[in-house]
């Protein structure tokens, strides 16, 4: 009985390779010009050898980790594995469905910043892990917590998300750079003025540092003065997030495996730092859509 099944198998698969071949070569026919003088096709020639392997795209696989609340509304997607990469949709259905887009937009983003990753390979995904009890589902919540969080970062993965961390903030910047005060405090119809989004992006860090070290003096100076209107918040984010990287690179094996249960969420350092990258990454995405620019 099995090595029919493994036979019947076998044949479907020769016969999909097959199909696609024969697909392929039709396809180069249509495409080939008309000879208008001739009325005829021109005869052509094919060069490259097709085998499995030229049909055959590379994929890459990707988990992913979904918060939303029972009626699976508004959902967040987090790619863990692809640390910083978020995306919100209004449902479940929707948000799984765009993995594809969002993947690839963030694969771009770390090859225009040197990382060797392919933004044009073709995406598999699956849920691996979906949240739908606690605060803010779908929104961020401290309890969505994921099975990934809890281990430790590496020092080779440091060095990487540190990278991350400084680009992500330098690129948020670029897009505010010059920008008037008149034109950061205008307020849309829809939506929060510039200012108050970089005010948001800017607490937030301090908060996510804090939840796994404590409070950061260096962080917080910058972030109060910028929320008091004592400093510009554009000055305020560099001083703060040197801060917060110089801190993060002194992390200590048992730092970078910091794990604490809590009632609101178990707090990690994984997610202190994947939070960080994640949050900002969609802020200067909703503030380029805004601008009119790529993020």
């Amino acid at each position: 009985m099995l090595s029919r099944v493994m036979r019947r198998a076998g044949f479907l698969y020769l016969l999909t390779v097959s199909m696609t071949i024969v697909f392929s070569i039709v396809s180069m026919w249509l495409n080939t010009p008309y000879n208008r003088t001739n009325r005829t096709y021109p005869r052509f020639k094919c060069r490259t050898r097709i085998t499995v392997a030229a049909i055959t795209q590379v994929v890459s696989k990707f988990a992913l980790y979904l918060e939303s609340g029972p009626q699976r509304k508004s959902t967040l997607v987090h790619v863990v594995d692809l640390l910083g990469c978020a995306w919100f949709a209004p449902t479940t259905d929707e948000a799984v469905a765009a993995a594809q887009d969002e993947i690839s937009a963030y694969l771009r983003y770390l090859k225009r910043h040197g990382e060797k990753v392919d933004p044009k390979a073709r995406v598999a995904t699956g849920v691996a892990e979906h949240i739908t009890e606690g605060d803010f589902v779908g929104h961020g919540s401290p309890q969505a917590v994921y099975t990934p969080d809890r281990k430790p970062v590496t020092p080779a993965e440091l060095s990487t998300f540190l990278r991350r961390l400084e680009w992500s903030r330098a690129d948020l910047l670029s897009l505010v750079k010059g920008t008037s005060a008149k034109a950061l405090d205008a307020k849309p119809a829809k939506g929060r003025s510039l200012r108050d989004i970089l005010l948001h992006v800017l607490g937030a860090e301090a908060g996510y540092l804090a939840s796994s070290l404590g409070a950061v003096k260096e962080v917080n100076v910058p972030t109060n003065a910028a929320g008091r209107g004592e400093l510009d918040v554009r000055i305020a984010l560099q001083e703060a997030r040197n801060a917060a990287i110089a801190r993060l690179g002194k992390l200590t094996p048992s730092e970078r495996a910091f794990v604490k249960e809590h009632p609101s969420g178990a707090r990690t350092m994984r997610k202190t730092i994947r939070r960080m990258l994640e949050h900002e990454w969609e802020h200067r995405r909703e503030i380029a859509r805004r601008l009119g620019v790529e993020a």
